[in-house]
């Protein structure tokens, strides 16, 4: 147990020297030494995390591509710019809606370089309207609609 330990250990403290690539490639070793050498039993794939993956990108994409997303963020850019006194409340909430409407967090780094102009614009320091960001893309991302259980996606 200890010795299949270490070989984990170490193909993954070999691999992240290589790189990103090679971690993975490395990792494959590590298992096939595991599953060859010491005959245990690979596990089933996640396949329900991979297909929710799959998911969320082919939605995100084709919002990407009939331009739907670049209008949200335009009607995000909108408002803020329409009141930039209420950055403080107003950016939070335009980064947990935007990304309960995709179904992606990632949606929120087209969003902060508007965020930073207004607030620098306005006087008002940008990391202290940043700093809530990802963290609202984590609370937004936990109650999108396909995580309800009532959603048919």
């Amino acid at each position: 147990m200890i010795i299949q330990l270490l070989i984990v250990l170490a193909a993954l403290y070999v691999g992240s020297r290589y790189g990103s690539l090679a971690l993975g490639a490395i990792s494959g070793i590590g298992l096939a030494i595991l599953v060859f050498g010491f005959g245990m039993k690979p596990g089933t794939p996640p396949t329900d995390v991979i297909y929710i993956i799959i998911a969320a990108v082919t939605c995100a994409g084709t919002l990407q591509a009939s331009g739907g997303m670049d209008w949200m963020i335009q009607v995000a850019e909108r408002m803020l710019r329409k009141h930039p006194e209420h950055i403080t409340f107003l950016a939070p909430l335009c980064t947990f809606f935007l990304t309960v409407l995709v179904g992606t967090g990632h949606v929120v780094y087209t969003l902060m370089p508007i965020i930073c102009d207004i607030s620098l614009k306005k006087g008002i320091r940008p990391e202290r309207r940043a700093a809530w960001l990802p963290s609202l893309r984590r609370w937004a991302s936990r109650v999108r609609p396909s995580r309800l259980p009532w959603c048919p996606l």
